[in-house]
């Protein structure tokens, strides 16, 4: 009997929030922590997002990508205070403007567990007060015939809590994940984005664990995407997970993040943290992208400090 296969352009892309936060971790004093937070600002507003967006989203709709998990969705706001209390005021969000250069770039694509993660803010010395929020998002391309039926997300049980120079100063890393279920030509398959720690191994490998753990019952085809902040030797994903890059990567080592925080210079990818991996399906080809110097803004600055990695995926 003849079963016709179905194939789906899958994806990940780590968006770069646009400034270095670890800066923030050494403060030392009010005033420290409001000097940073100002470099903080100045490197958002060079890094330029709206400029990179409209290079993100020409590598989405060039790649036909069908569903795409993003990492560090950022949105940057100020905080104000008047006679109705406290609020934030957003200034550069993210998604918005991603959505707005993919529409530009000739598609539409539908938002779908859109899961918050790291936030926080500082004063500003001689401005409002500033504050970001993160956060991972799928999006699906509305021509590409995916139709989701549900949608989760989840915070990690386990965060790394940063003390700083400040005693009253902790940091709370919180990150999160999430997943949709969906069909494309009467074949399911749940799809899921991961962000997991970059600076504790033993938290990493825990959220790591919890996502697989949450998997570990459905009998559908997964595709697990996203930015494990691990290299191929420690990922430490189970054998029935397919790494697409390792089976179907085109000729070039396949690395994925290393690019300067100012997002200029030379070439600069170093290590392969960004992945791709299925259990129950095929992996027909995979390539990274965003990291040819025809991928550049205008003025030179790179899509993201992370390429993205895309994948044909045959159910």
């Amino acid at each position: 009997m003849y079963v016709a296969a179905t194939m789906c352009t899958v994806a990940t892309y780590n968006l770069y929030l646009g400034a270095d936060l670890t800066v923030i971790f050494a403060v030392t004093s009010p005033d420290d922590l409001a000097g940073k937070a100002r470099l903080v600002l100045e490197q958002v507003v060079a890094t330029d997002f709206p400029a990179r967006a409209e290079a993100i989203a020409q590598v989405l709709v060039e790649e036909q990508v069908d569903v795409v998990g993003l990492q560090e969705v950022a949105s940057w706001s100020k905080v104000v205070e008047d006679g109705r209390g406290e609020r934030h005021e957003v200034w550069l969000d993210f998604l918005s403007v991603l959505l707005g250069a993919l529409a530009r770039a000739g598609e539409t694509y539908d938002v779908h567990a859109s899961a918050a993660n790291f936030q926080g803010g500082a004063h500003v010395a001689g401005a409002s007060s500033m504050a970001v929020q993160g956060r991972n998002v799928i999006l699906v391309r509305r021509r590409s015939g995916v139709r989701v039926t549900g949608e989760r997300t989840f915070s990690f049980s386990s965060s790394l809590k940063i003390a700083t120079g400040m005693p009253d100063l902790v940091l709370e890393v919180g990150r999160s994940w999430g997943w949709v279920d969906a069909e494309v030509d009467g074949s399911a398959f749940r799809f899921v984005n991961v962000h997991t720690e970059a600076w504790e191994p033993g938290i990493r490998d825990a959220q790591r664990d919890e996502v697989l753990a949450a998997l570990a019952a459905t009998d559908r085809p997964l595709v697990v995407v996203g930015d494990f902040n691990a290299t191929p030797e420690v990922v430490g994903m189970p054998e029935e997970y397919v790494d697409a890059w390792a089976v179907a990567g085109r000729s070039g080592t396949g690395l994925t993040s290393g690019q300067n925080t100012d997002l200029t210079g030379d070439h600069a990818l170093e290590t392969r943290i960004d992945y791709v991996w299925v259990r129950g399906a095929e992996v027909a080809d995979c390539r990274v992208v965003g990291g040819r110097p025809q991928d550049r803004t205008a003025s030179g600055l790179w899509p993201s400090d992370h390429a993205g990695v895309v994948a044909e995926v045959t159910f």
